[in-house]
């Protein structure tokens, strides 16, 4: 499970984009270790673009609980449907293709929310 996710170039954010839901949709997000390389990766992605500065918090916030080294599970849940509604803010903005990407890539972190368990 041990992905690198780092990209450069001008097709970084529509693979990046694909990386994420397909981590999502395989389950591979479900590791804290997976979850802050894809962090780390939209940092990069989105730090100099200011369509997509309201996704930096949520992302910073998302971040400080997976490396805490014990997430609370209703936390992550509300963080991550944060990053969705700021994702799905953000797809109208976007060009081409990129809203439809945008706009999975909100369904799939509300679905993987959704997916958390709160039992301990």
């Amino acid at each position: 499970m041990a992905h690198q996710h780092s990209q450069t170039g001008g097709s970084s954010a529509s693979t990046l984009l694909d990386a994420t839901v397909a981590a999502f949709d395989q389950g591979q997000a479900a590791s804290a270790q997976e979850g802050m390389s894809l962090i780390t990766d939209w940092f990069s992605s989105v730090k100099s673009n200011h369509l997509t500065e309201d996704i930096v918090e949520p992302l910073t916030q998302l971040h400080n609980e997976l490396q805490s080294g014990a997430p609370e599970p209703q936390r992550l849940k509300q963080l991550l449907n944060e990053l969705a509604d700021e994702t799905e803010k953000t797809a109208p903005k976007a060009e081409g293709d990129m809203q439809s990407r945008l706009q999975t890539l909100a369904t799939a972190l509300r679905n993987f929310a959704g997916q958390i368990s709160t039992a301990v």
